[in-house]
């Protein structure tokens, strides 16, 4: 072989060989590829053979970068589908003239007025959790719940201006706190059954994080005993954020509120649509992935797959942010030694309720049913939980529940 030729098929192979390595580490090809250029070339400008081998080395580096722009481009077509990029999902909220206010909508997307009332009352008594979470530190409080769990004080003041509520209300019949798992019988001409958590993220919440409210409403015909998350004919779920923001099952889907000016509610999504494929995914109960090889296996699935983790340890807003991004799944499953944790009156089946009417799916994480159709047999029934866009929760019932 010619010495020529010999000289610009090593410079090549050391060229090419340089692009490869250092082109995937940057998100600006060209600025790496001019720096492995230069260093290929030889140091003395005499050299008979430089100018050719100069010239075949920026030949080359011209494919590669066109090559590189063009997998970009087709990187950038692919991510399209998801947001700005395959890792981040940024809101697709365009802002309106005008919000309709809470009075607006539930005059025209709920036509019981008895339970209109039970949502007015409720969600006066979120306020005053709102205003409570801006202002109490959050310590240690003296008190035990149920469970001998130590109380924090924001724990304590959520349950208790709920209690109040429960209590003063001629809407309510029974309630039951997640912190006091008894029924209480409030009011003999009431109508509702309320179940409540009343500030889900308790170990969270010092950190300064998301957590939330959630509540469970069935009518006195049905009772709680007995009943299914089914027969609930409400659920909602409040989200104390840097915005204060319900969901909220109405006659014709789900709708977000926010919490405005002068602690006025406007309607900030309608009939919310959850999408039945997701690339968001957040797994809870990892420590079940030691012993359930199905849920090792999912969790590498999603990986593999490059689905991005958005998980806080807050079932209010690793769930919520369905609602909002338009997709997701959230799994609980469980195992000998990481038992259920969720109550299925107070947790799963509120959040089943309005995942299902977005047009998402549940999994019972056993039987791999519907969390609806689960029977609640005890105030303090526990759950596993599979709940989000419909082809991963059927995925999760695949795999971890090979039904």
């Amino acid at each position: 072989m010619p010495q020529m030729s010999k000289f610009l098929l090593a410079s090549a192979a050391v060229s090419a060989g340089t692009w490869a390595f250092v082109a995937p580490a940057s998100n600006r090809p060209n600025a790496q590829l001019r720096g492995a250029v230069g260093a290929e070339q030889p140091a003395s400008s005499g050299h008979p053979l430089n100018g050719a081998s100069a010239g075949a080395v920026a030949a080359l580096g011209a494919c590669a970068v066109a090559s590189a722009r063009r997998a970009t481009k087709q990187q950038r077509k692919a991510d399209d589908a998801y947001g700005a990029s395959h890792t981040s999902f940024y809101t697709d909220a365009v802002a309106k003239d005008k919000y309709d206010t809470l009075e607006e909508v539930l005059g025209e997307k709920l036509k019981d007025a008895k339970l209109t009332g039970m949502v007015n009352e409720l969600l006066d008594a979120c306020v005053k959790i709102t205003e409570a979470l801006r202002v109490n530190l959050v310590t240690v409080n003296d008190a035990s719940n149920a469970f001998g769990d130590r109380q924090l004080t924001v724990d304590v003041i959520a349950d208790n201006l709920l209690w109040d509520l429960a209590k003063t209300s001629k809407n309510v019949y029974e309630a039951s706190s997640e912190e006091e798992p008894e029924i209480v019988k409030t009011n003999e001409d009431g109508q509702y059954v309320l179940c409540w958590d009343p500030l889900d993220g308790s170990s969270i919440v010092d950190n300064n994080w998301a957590v939330g409210t959630i509540i469970g409403v069935w009518d006195k015909s049905t009772g709680l005993i007995g009943a299914t998350g089914r027969d609930q004919v409400m659920s909602i779920v409040t989200l104390y954020g840097p915005r204060t923001t319900v969901f909220i099952t109405l006659d014709d889907g789900v709708y977000e509120f926010t919490l405005g000016d002068g602690n006025k509610w406007i309607c900030s999504r309608d009939k919310i649509s959850i999408k039945t494929e997701c690339k968001i995914f957040a797994p809870a109960n990892m420590r079940a992935a030691q012993e359930v090889e199905g849920y090792n296996n999912l969790i590498n699935h999603y990986m593999t797959n490059k689905f991005t983790l958005r998980y806080t340890g807050g079932l209010v807003p690793d769930v919520c942010q369905q609602f909002t991004k338009g997709q997701g799944v959230f799994t609980n499953p469980t195992s000998k030694a990481s038992p259920a944790k969720l109550r299925l009156a107070f947790e799963a089946a509120p959040f089943g309720r309005l995942v299902e009417m977005a047009g998402g799916k549940t999994s019972d994480g056993v039987s791999g049913n519907s969390v609806l159709d689960m029977k609640i047999t005890a105030v303090d029934q526990r759950t596993a939980l599979a709940i989000g866009s419909a082809q991963e929760v059927e995925r999760f019932n695949q795999m971890v529940l090979e039904k």
